[in-house]
């Protein structure tokens, strides 16, 4: 284990990502209470958690990346598990007229764009340094 700020930094960012994925999974059951379809259920499901599932995965197989890649890691986690469990929650509202189920759809998807985004830019910064 990482002794020191970086490794209390990653243990407090690897319970945010299981807390905001059962907040998560709680909030989007919630809004889909009324669904009875357990297969489209099960969908929601993999894919409100798949953002979770691959920073979740970063965090484990992050040991031996580079200190300034792992604290923007560390960092970014409980940011993007907040933000996703405020939009979830209605407290940062959709735009009118858009269905209870869209967040859950949209949400996930801009955390993958964000995550790749980041990926990319960490990569490219990293190839410069080298």
């Amino acid at each position: 284990m990482t002794r020191g700020p970086l490794g209390v930094l990653r243990a407090l960012a690897l319970i945010a990502v299981v807390t905001g994925a059962a907040g998560s999974i709680g909030l989007m059951l919630f809004a889909g209470s009324r669904q009875r379809s357990l297969v489209l259920i099960g969908l929601f499901t993999g894919w409100v958690l798949s953002p979770f599932a691959a920073l979740a995965w970063a965090g484990i197989v992050s040991k031996g990346w580079p200190s300034f890649a792992r604290s923007t890691l560390y960092g970014g986690m409980p940011i993007l598990t907040l933000a996703s469990l405020l939009l979830y929650s209605g407290l940062i509202p959709m735009p009118p007229g858009s269905r209870p189920a869209a967040v859950f759809l949209v949400v996930p998807a801009g955390s993958w764009i964000l995550m790749a985004l980041a990926a990319f830019v960490g990569r490219s910064l990293w190839a410069r340094r080298a």
